[in-house]
């Protein structure tokens, strides 16, 4: 990289961070809340999670120092902007890489970074709390190292293993990385450096996790911990989450693949004809780079392949996963530019094109607080609850309720088939006076509906509101009329709402 150029990758990422802090996402990710319950209560058991360790450590020093400096507001917004910095620097490294290891002209290196930061799933989960943009920076500084000229193995591998602390998909880069580090004579010296790093530094962090946040006291918790994601069922036992058939499975991951640049899923025509038009304009340059078949090329096919042996199978729907396949695509996209230089002005128009459409049709809309109707209803329950309240839960409402309510949650995930034990709970709650409330779309979507009906559902506050007060057993006509006094007000607390829940260490497992 000549060095009058030196200053362009961070004018870069200082623009893409400047950006990104325009937009503020009310989407509210079911784990980046779960994270911020785990941050505001200093929960570092959870916040160390078997399937990504450092995000959590990372968003709770960062919300810390935050606190330091006086703010009292919610950690969540603190997550967001880190993920916001994130991907700005993540566009920043992008385009140093473009530049230094490429060689890619000044013109090709910013259209490149530009449509890397502002395809749609870069520059949706750089605002919203997640753990995934913090692998994709680490998996650029990987790739930095990788593709240099002489070879950094010991870099190469350090910065791998970060990502994969970042998130264990990530261990498929590793495919990419070795075939980069071959070199006549000294492949295997170089194999075996960058392995060792690798797994020293995977092998140090997460026994540093194990002895200072999680300590586990069995083997069996070791498992869990580390299976993660994978041990979510009622027994802990290990899952694998596909679609179904090899079939059903590819059918959900070829389109993901044009959905992480621009996602029409869902707009009306002839919008949804333009977003998978826009969206298979780059993958169509970055496979046309292919024909050359360079080393470079070859390297990034490798980097796609690796993902796509993990992904094609493990939750192929999810396009959060899909995140880092937008690096390797918009590197081949930059091999195709600089094959002529009208390719460059037709880049730039698409680039340009691709983030008006993301911008007006996917983000500004997420930017809207109105159309996230779990959020609405957490926070009708905490206008409308009184603060000592339980509040059956599901899906979301399982960290929305203690969140932005400040309500402690029943969660139905623990009853599944056992009816009797949620009854047991629901008359254990009532005896000791603590008052236990539903809401409307709860009943009509957990599959629990007709046992509640049998209770006497009391609805509260304003008419329609669509809250109930579960009361008695047995008698479900005697009062379903009569109104209950609304509770005081709930303290403020996040979003200008309830506080969040303090008595107890939910995070993706609430107390039930």
């Amino acid at each position: 990289m000549k060095k009058d150029h030196a200053l362009l990758p961070w004018s870069v990422g200082a623009c893409a961070v400047l950006f990104y802090l325009c937009f503020h996402s009310t989407f509210y990710n079911f784990d980046g809340v779960a994270c911020a319950i785990a941050v505001e209560l200093g929960d570092l058991r959870h916040l160390t999670h078997g399937n990504h360790l450092l995000y959590g450590l990372l968003g709770w020093s960062w919300t810390g120092l935050w606190r330091l400096l006086g703010f009292k507001g919610p950690a969540l917004l603190c997550l967001q902007v880190l993920d916001s910095i994130l991907g700005g620097i993540g566009a920043g490294l992008f385009c140093r890489f473009l530049l230094r290891r490429l060689e890619s002209s000044p013109a090709t290196a910013v259209c490149a970074s530009a449509g890397l930061a502002l395809s749609y799933a870069w520059w949706f989960w750089s605002l919203e709390a997640q753990v995934y943009i913090l692998g994709g920076v680490f998996l650029i500084l990987a790739a930095d190292a990788a593709w240099a000229k002489e070879p950094q193995p010991c870099r190469t591998g350090f910065f791998a293993a970060a990502a994969v602390l970042g998130h264990v998909g990530n261990a498929m880069f590793l495919f990419c990385a070795l075939y980069l580090l071959r070199r006549p004579g000294l492949t295997r010296r170089l194999w075996r450096r960058c392995g060792a790093t690798f797994v020293l530094t995977i092998l140090g962090a997460y026994v540093a996790a194990a002895l200072c946040c999680v300590q586990p006291q069995s083997l069996e918790d070791c498992r869990v911990w580390l299976l993660g994601s994978a041990a979510l069922t009622q027994d802990r036992s290990f899952i694998w989450y596909s679609a179904g058939s090899t079939a059903q499975s590819l059918a959900s991951w070829l389109p993901m693949t044009l959905r992480i640049f621009t996602d029409p899923v869902g707009l009306p025509r002839p919008w949804s004809v333009l977003g998978w038009m826009l969206g298979g304009l780059p993958l169509a340059a970055a496979a046309a780079s292919l024909g050359a078949w360079s080393r470079d090329s070859k390297a990034a096919l490798l980097w796609l392949g690796g993902y796509a042996l993990l992904y094609h199978s493990w939750q192929p729907f999810t396009m959060v996963y899909r995140i880092t396949d937008l690096a390797a695509l918009w590197l081949l996209v930059a091999l195709w530019t600089e094959g002529a230089s009208w390719r460059r002005g037709v880049l730039a128009v698409c680039v340009l094109i691709c983030g008006v459409f993301n911008g007006v049709f996917r983000i500004l809309p997420q930017t809207d607080p109105s159309r996230n109707t779990a959020y609405q209803e957490a926070l009708q329950v905490g206008r409308d609850t009184p603060e000592q309240a339980w509040v059956v839960v599901m899906a979301r409402g399982q960290v929305y309720i203690p969140y932005f309510a400040g309500r402690k949650p029943l969660n139905l995930r623990y009853f599944d088939g056992r009816p009797e034990a949620l009854a047991r709970r629901l008359q254990e709650l009532s005896s000791s006076g603590w008052p236990v409330f539903i809401t409307e779309a709860t009943l009509g979507s957990s599959g629990w509906e007709a046992f509640f009906r049998s209770y006497d559902l009391q609805p509260i506050g304003a008419p329609g509101s669509g809250i109930y007060r579960i009361g008695m057993k047995g008698n479900p006509n005697g009062s379903r009329q009569k109104k209950l006094n609304t509770a005081p007000a709930a303290k403020k607390g996040p979003n200008g709402t309830g506080s969040a829940m303090r008595s107890s260490p939910l995070s993706t497992r609430p107390t039930p």
